[in-house]
């Protein structure tokens, strides 16, 4: 078991209030991991095969990867929830169900099972977050994923815009300059 930090009281409420097929968000730093809870304080999920997102836990490197590591392959793995969450903080979020239809608690975790073993892994398209809801949902989405694509999209329009205009006032510059 973890020690004692800051989030444990915490984190030992949500551990005491898991229901088989919830998913489980773990705040790290600058991003969440996320995995299915499947019974007896056991977490399946997705992470690189020397459980480095485990060990790497809080460290805000590794944004868009695994462990600090940029991964093609990762593992659906199954851990123990006070190993996964380390000193993080961890939620129980099933928000998605507004939206979405859960599967039956049973059917989770048996689609959760099916992919135990090495998997492909894009941060974009196929990370913790899309396995999580495929077991859950049916669905591989990632709002992470799409909030960042989101995000890139309008700093790179944004970006375009601010050099359009630096263009042209520049050539306008140029064009109000005295000859002599």
């Amino acid at each position: 078991m973890s020690g004692h930090g800051k989030n444990y009281a915490h984190n030992k409420q949500v551990y005491n209030s898991l229901r088989l097929g919830d998913r489980v968000e773990f705040k790290r730093v600058v991003y969440s991991h996320w995995g299915i809870y499947i019974g007896q304080g056991k977490i399946i999920h997705l992470a690189a095969h020397d459980n480095a997102e485990v060990k790497a836990n809080s460290n805000s490197t590794h944004l868009f990867s695994i462990g600090g590591k940029l991964f093609k392959k990762a593992f659906v793995r199954i851990d123990d929830f006070w190993k996964v969450v380390g000193e993080d903080k961890a939620i129980i979020n099933n928000s998605l169900d507004k939206k979405l239809r859960a599967l039956s608690p049973e059917d989770i975790v048996q689609q959760a099972m099916k992919k135990i073993g090495e998997v492909g892994y894009n941060v974009i398209t196929a990370n913790c977050e899309h396995f999580t809801n495929w077991c859950r949902y049916g669905e591989s989405k990632s709002e992470q994923s799409e909030n960042a694509m989101t995000g890139l999209a309008v700093t790179g329009g944004l970006l375009l815009f601010a050099g359009a205009v630096a263009y042209g006032i520049s050539r306008s510059m140029k064009k109000e300059e005295p000859r002599k």
